[in-house]
């Protein structure tokens, strides 16, 4: 081979070894970076998964005492489980913004390295195209002309295509770490956004917790620590909660005889359960006739304070009510189902939200977020029973039948919404 084609041989594997060298050093960084990053999301990830096993036995234990005998001190008890479920709760928002915030940081950082990579690899990519120009102008027809031997001349022609095919790789190398870059980005709006929600969960949880410290110090000031107070206070909470319970199930007792007896074709796994949280009271005879039931037209399901609520499977909002009675802030959302018998549609209710973030007409999707656990509606007023606190109704009706009255007792609540019709068991269609 000649002193020229060894120069410029040399001045390509330079070139090479240039990104190779480079290449390596952003990728050494870039995993030494994420070892970091996997080691703190784990340690992050092992303290969440504590802190929710604390919550749920503080909710298992809240669901206990609620069945129990009614008493000044169940109930002292259920809040103070309540409160420290929310501490933890907190805790919980606090982690997982610090584990948000450890991925923003790191795709960020991804970010900025990929951007670098591709902008050393153009650099190199045109010193290589302007030398490959230079060979074809200068080099090329002077040694396919001059060489010395037809093997010399097939050295050459390898060279070349080997030089072409090094830029070749490198476009498509540049090409990568532009999909690489672009999928970073998205996952950053991804983070931010998801920051933002947790931020804004973390003040409705801390919200709540003022509140239940509060409400307890009410109890306390109302019974001044005494049974024979509570009990007083615990039979007037019964009869406004027989009063609105019975004007709910009048209202469902109505459908059911117009409709007569229906059903929906197995349909189990349709709807998605709209918060992560347990199941305090079931659908149906509930067994809880001492406190109003007779009975209950969906299910329970308590949470730590805040808790985000989703929609159960795509719909369309049709209601939403704000009030202090009844099923409190509620929203009703009206889905198309599928079954061997052709499309069914039915209507999930979702009630006693702290706050919700949507109107009639909005077209949702499974799984979009509706608003935050709360307590609103007779939960409040209730002192006891697996129905008081926070937690979400959940309930499942037909579409057809389905209606919204007036509330019969604005005088003592205020203007407040009943939703009626014939209703299902949720748990026939849960995943």
């Amino acid at each position: 081979m000649n002193f020229l084609l060894k120069s410029k041989t040399n001045k390509i594997i330079t070139a090479t070894l240039a990104i190779i060298f480079g290449l390596s050093m952003i990728s050494a960084k870039a995993d030494d970076t994420v070892d970091q990053l996997n080691a703190a999301k784990a340690a992050n990830q092992q303290k969440l998964q504590e802190i929710n096993q604390q919550i749920k036995q503080f909710q298992g234990q809240i669901a206990q005492t609620q069945k129990a005998a009614s008493s000044l001190k169940n109930e002292i008890f259920i809040y103070d489980k309540q409160i420290a479920s929310t501490e933890l709760q907190i805790q919980a928002r606090q982690t997982q913004i610090e584990d948000t915030n450890l991925q923003i940081n790191e795709l960020q950082k991804l970010i900025q390295q990929k951007a670098q990579e591709i902008e050393k690899n153009k650099q190199i990519l045109s010193e290589l195209i302007v030398e490959l120009n230079e060979s074809d102008n200068n080099y090329w027809l002077k040694t396919t002309v001059g060489a010395n031997s037809f093997s010399e001349f097939l050295d050459q022609i390898q060279y070349t295509k080997s030089f072409q095919d090094k830029i070749f790789a490198l476009l498509q190398k540049i090409k990568n770490l532009k999909t690489q870059l672009e999928a970073s980005q998205n996952n950053l709006k991804i983070q931010l956004t998801n920051l933002e929600e947790l931020k804004k969960q973390l003040e409705i949880t801390q919200e709540a917790l003022t509140t239940q410290r509060d409400q307890k110090q009410m109890l306390l000031n109302q019974t001044r620590g005494l049974e024979q107070n509570y009990q007083k206070l615990l039979s007037s909470s019964k009869k406004q909660e027989e009063d609105i319970q019975q004007e709910i199930y009048g209202l469902d007792a109505q459908i059911r005889a117009k409709l007569g007896n229906r059903s929906i074709p197995a349909a189990k796994g349709i709807l998605a359960y709209p918060i992560d949280g347990i199941l305090t009271q079931g659908y149906g005879n509930t067994g809880f006739r001492a406190l109003g039931y007779t009975f209950h037209n969906g299910i329970d399901l308590a949470a730590p304070a805040g808790q985000p609520i989703y929609a159960a499977a795509d719909g369309e909002v049709i209601y939403t009510d704000h009030s202090d009675a009844a099923f409190g802030n509620w929203v009703a959302i009206k889905h198309n189902i599928s079954a061997k018998s052709g499309t069914n549609q039915i209507i999930t209710l979702y009630g006693h939200f702290r706050s919700f973030n949507v109107s009639p007409g909005q077209k949702m999707k499974q799984g979009d977020l509706i608003g935050y656990e709360g307590n609103t509606g007779n939960t409040t007023k209730k002192l006891y029973g697996p129905e008081r606190g926070y937690h979400l109704h959940f309930g499942v009706y037909d579409a057809e039948g389905f209606g919204v009255s007036d509330g019969k007792y604005a005088n003592i609540y205020g203007a407040y919404k009943i939703p009626f019709g014939y209703t299902y068991n949720p748990l026939d269609f849960l995943q």
